[in-house]
């Protein structure tokens, strides 16, 4: 079993190399928004072929002469499958190989599978439509609909406006706060708003203009968890402002309920409500920062109440 999943996996390395990930810090190249280089507009996963090409010519380490195009091998397969205009495709991969020594204990190896999944996307006219199919090795996945056969989010949605506007309904990131691929970051993990395994279903309205953007859903709770006591219900969403180039401010909100919590197991009402932004006061440097309150009100009168922050410096001296 083991030797199947390393080599599903490497060959997953092999035909998707770039990340199809949520990086906040592009705004060092002026772009303050995602939906130009994402299929889902808040960021994060599957790329547009815009997106595929800004990843070649602004994330990718030049040796030799830079162009102003992007390389064919930025496509699908290298280049190798072009698919038709109407259809995005995509995969990501993250794997670690852990050995783990301790005194008078033989050496204990473990190959952690955290991602490999396939992505697929459909933009025909002003519809619109996304999903992903993965396998992890770990059990008990939010994110499973079969064993270790996962799902990460699965949705349609309709387009207004040139795409500035995006309602769409199924299984979709939570839009909230600063969108990065660190799941494990304590803002994400408190605040249960990763693109790991948080993902809710539900119905969201995303807006995109040239200084602002924004989503906001209404969440019916994670139908790939059961009994039904365990979904949450409630809403999400973020604000966000560019006064400057490089520069944004924004603003997000939380609150969910739920007859019995997933971690807790019993009932409790969930808030989170935070401010966040990103700032590029030269091309090399990005500062990102987050801060939010959190609050949980619990079965019998119990409260729950913290903050979760965050300061990031990101440094590129060289690109990529």
């Amino acid at each position: 079993m083991r030797i199947r999943v390393f080599v599903f996996a490497a060959l997953l390395l092999i035909a998707f190399p770039r990340r199809a990930s949520a990086y906040a810090w592009m705004i060092r190249h002026d772009y303050t928004g995602c939906a130009m280089c994402h299929a889902d507009p808040s960021g994060g996963g599957l790329l547009t072929p815009y997106g595929r090409a800004q990843g070649d010519l602004l994330l990718r380490t030049p040796f030799g002469d830079v162009g102003e195009e992007a390389d064919p091998s930025a496509g699908f397969l290298f280049g190798a499958v072009t698919p038709p205009p109407w259809l995005l495709l995509g995969g990501q991969l993250r794997a670690m190989q852990l050995w783990t020594k301790t005194d008078g204990a033989s050496v204990v190896s473990d190959f952690i599978l955290m991602q490999a999944d396939l992505q697929a996307g459909l933009s025909a006219g002003p519809w619109r439509a996304a999903a992903s199919l993965g396998f992890v090795t770990s059990n008990g996945s939010a994110a499973a609909v079969a064993g270790n056969l996962i799902s990460r989010e699965h949705w349609v949605g309709y387009s207004f406006d040139d795409d500035a506007l995006l309602l769409r309904g199924g299984r979709i990131n939570l839009p909230y706060g600063l969108r990065s691929i660190e799941h494990t970051l304590f803002v994400r993990s408190q605040t249960r708003t990763d693109l790991n395994d948080t993902q809710q279903d539900g119905i969201a309205f995303a807006f995109t203009f040239d200084a602002i953007r924004g989503e906001v859903m209404a969440i019916a709770g994670n139908y790939q968890v059961g009994p039904d006591a365990f979904r949450e219900r409630g809403y999400s969403g973020y604000f966000e402002w560019s006064p400057l180039r490089r520069g944004s401010v924004g603003v997000s909100s939380l609150v969910t309920h739920a007859a019995k919590d997933l971690y807790l197991q019993i009932a409790g009402t969930r808030q989170a409500h935070g401010i966040f932004a990103r700032f590029s006061p030269v091309v090399p440097l990005v500062l990102m920062g987050e801060a939010d309150v959190t609050i949980q009100a619990l079965e019998g009168g119990a409260n729950l109440q913290g903050n979760a922050t965050m300061l990031q410096a990101d440094i590129e001296p060289i690109q990529g």
